[in-house]
C-alpha cells in the first residue's frame, strides 16, 4: 500500500504517515518497520529475512535444549 501511494507524497515519511493514519496504525515507525521487512523479504533490500529469523530462533532453541540435556 505504501509503495502504491509513494509517488503521491514528497517523501517516504509523508507517505508512511498518511497510510498509517488511513489504516489506524498508531505509530508510523511500526509501519516503516513492516515496509522495511517486506523489502528485505522480497529481495529489494539487504537484511535478515523473516524466514531466516525463524530458522535462527529455532536453532537457538534447539541449542539451548541440547545444552540442558548434556
Amino acid at each position: 500500500m505504501v509503495a502504491e501511494v509513494l509517488g503521491d507524497y514528497p517523501t517516504e515519511s509523508a507517505a508512511l504517515k498518511a497510510v498509517a493514519q488511513k489504516l489506524g496504525i498508531g505509530s508510523t515507525e511500526t509501519l516503516r518497520k513492516w515496509v522495511r521487512q517486506d523489502q528485505i523479504d522480497s529481495g529489494q533490500r539487504l537484511g535478515t529475512t523473516t524466514e531466516e529469523s525463524a530458522q535462527i530462533k529455532a536453532l537457538k532453541k534447539e541449542n539451548a535444549e541440547l545444552r540442558r540435556a548434556n
